[in-house]
């Protein structure tokens, strides 16, 4: 007994080594309207945040409405960026950006929902979840049970906007249905663009595996689960 208590210690210690740390998530999103329902809960590392659309709190450039719990920066920093312990700033990401912004709709305005002309279709359990945000296109499928897997549920078509400035995008006319400029993401032709996975980034010293289980009923999207961290 005395001689395998060693050999169990080193198993353990090696297991444990290779353990990352877990992101778990609680969604509710509805994708057609104004709904004070909607919420992102995240938890990752001993922080546990639930959050939601405030009207009332500070935003950008001196306007109202933003997210409660600020989970715009904290999910950022906590799980999407990596940042190596010698870097000074992120250097990749560590989920899918399609992902990324999906998270974030139930902590912006509604009026960034529509903007995107975010949608989900349904064919049983299957969902195909697309919305346009600055100059990309994104598309997020679930398999027939209704799980998103974070390595390949994601794509990605970027460069269909042409912008002014960090904020003002205009489909290019080979990317809009009527062939012309718009500034209405739903002109988007999503038969015209060439789609490419959406991964963590290629650069990044850790990264997110796993699924989260989708339910899309009324118009609300749910999305919970727990992911992986890998380095």
């Amino acid at each position: 007994m005395k001689k395998t208590i060693p050999f169990l210690c080193v198993i353990v210690l090696f297991s444990l080594s290779g353990c990352g740390r877990s992101v778990k998530i609680d969604y509710r999103m509805n994708v057609v309207g104004p709904d004070n329902g909607n919420y992102f809960n995240w938890s990752a590392g001993g922080t546990n945040v639930k959050d939601a659309f405030d009207p009332s709190a500070p935003g950008e450039n001196g306007a109202t409405g933003a997210s409660k719990a600020q989970s715009t920066s904290r999910f950022d920093l906590a799980v999407t960026y990596d940042i190596p312990s010698n870097a000074a700033k992120y250097t990749g990401y560590t989920l899918p950006s399609g992902l990324r912004g999906l998270f974030l709709y139930p902590v912006s305005p509604d009026s960034v929902r529509a903007n995107d002309h975010l949608s989900v279709t349904a064919n049983g359990k299957e969902l195909t979840i697309r919305y346009v945000h600055r100059d990309s296109a994104y598309e997020i499928t679930t398999d027939a049970a209704g799980k998103i897997d974070v390595t390949t549920a994601c794509k990605v078509a970027r460069g269909v906007c042409s912008t002014e400035d960090q904020h003002t995008f205009t489909l290019k006319p080979e990317f809009s249905k009527t062939g012309s400029a718009s500034s209405d993401m739903g002109d988007f032709d999503w038969a015209k663009a060439t789609f490419t996975p959406n991964v963590f980034s290629e650069n990044a010293t850790r990264h997110y595996t796993g699924s989260l289980d989708t339910e899309f009923v009324n118009d609300i999207l749910t999305i919970k689960g727990a992911l992986k961290e890998v380095k």
